[in-house]
């Protein structure tokens, strides 16, 4: 792994300030990137999207796993760079434009996330979910905390909901930012979402999430109160009659609705 020294050298080489908006906080700790390493756990047989692979710091390390490999990585000096150092099975290009494609076995995709556009790749990787397995991305902690969060707490919300009713999520460990360089203003977590759950294809996808999407909008409100103002139901009678027969109590608030009550609101 390239030490800190080594990193500013190429950087200098190849006159790159690292980009904000592109996220590009590069990984130097060595204790880090083994437990990355070790937590993906991959196979031989597997294959492998690295999103932002930016100096290599994992990208080596992925390659010597796995069958196969792509890395895809839009600033086009670090590609060039990526090109000298490792050479096959990169693309330079935005992941929010590559198209996915059916391959022989679904991608275990990893990256380092960008803070400013997690939400786009995130979505980006949830629309094209049947491609994928599992997902081992590095995050800003907070944006982690709030994907697993649980009804009650100060985290859950719309996020909470969208991204559990389509994967597994779990926090594996933090990253202190003192890992990466430039030094971030916020510590990250290493997280893995899976993307093999059986969906009920009778619920109407998009509802459920206006509906989710609404009732967080006004969350000191009862769940009541919430929807009735909403638009999306008849009346205030209606929305009581939805809420009764989910068996939903009208005066808790929209934070206390686990995932599979606000289901429950469309069966």
């Amino acid at each position: 792994m390239l030490k800190l020294s080594e990193v500013k050298s190429i950087l200098r080489e190849y006159n790159i300030r690292p980009s904000k908006r592109f996220g590009q906080n590069f990984l130097i700790d060595q204790n880090i990137k083994n437990k990355v390493i070790e937590s993906i756990q991959l196979k031989k047989e597997d294959i492998v999207l690295e999103i932002g692979p930016g100096l290599g710091a994992l990208t080596e390390d992925l390659s010597k796993k796995t069958r196969t490999l792509i890395a895809v990585e839009k600033d086009k000096r670090l590609h060039s760079f990526l090109l000298n150092k490792i050479g096959l099975g990169l693309i330079n290009e935005d992941i929010l434009k590559y198209e996915f494609k059916d391959m022989s076995s679904k991608l275990i995709v990893v990256g380092n996330l960008p803070y400013s556009i997690s939400s786009p790749i995130l979505n980006k990787l949830i629309d094209n979910r049947i491609y994928i397995k599992s997902l081992y991305a590095t995050v800003q902690a907070e944006f982690g905390e709030r994907i697993v969060a649980l009804p009650g707490t100060k985290n859950y919300g719309s996020l909470s909901c969208y991204v559990q009713f389509y994967g597994d999520p779990r926090i594996l460990f933090k990253i202190p930012r003192g890992a990466f360089f430039p030094i971030p203003e916020v510590d990250s977590c290493f997280l893995k979402i899976d993307f093999e759950k059986q969906l009920d294809s009778s619920i109407n996808q998009g509802l459920l999430f206006k509906i989710i999407r609404s009732s967080f909008e006004k969350r000191r409100k009862t769940i009541l109160n919430s929807l009735a103002s909403s638009g999306i139901f008849k009346s205030k009678d209606d929305v009581l009659f939805c809420l009764t027969k989910a068996c939903i109590s009208p005066t808790r608030r929209p934070e206390t609705i686990s995932l599979q009550e606000f289901v429950r609101l469309l069966l």
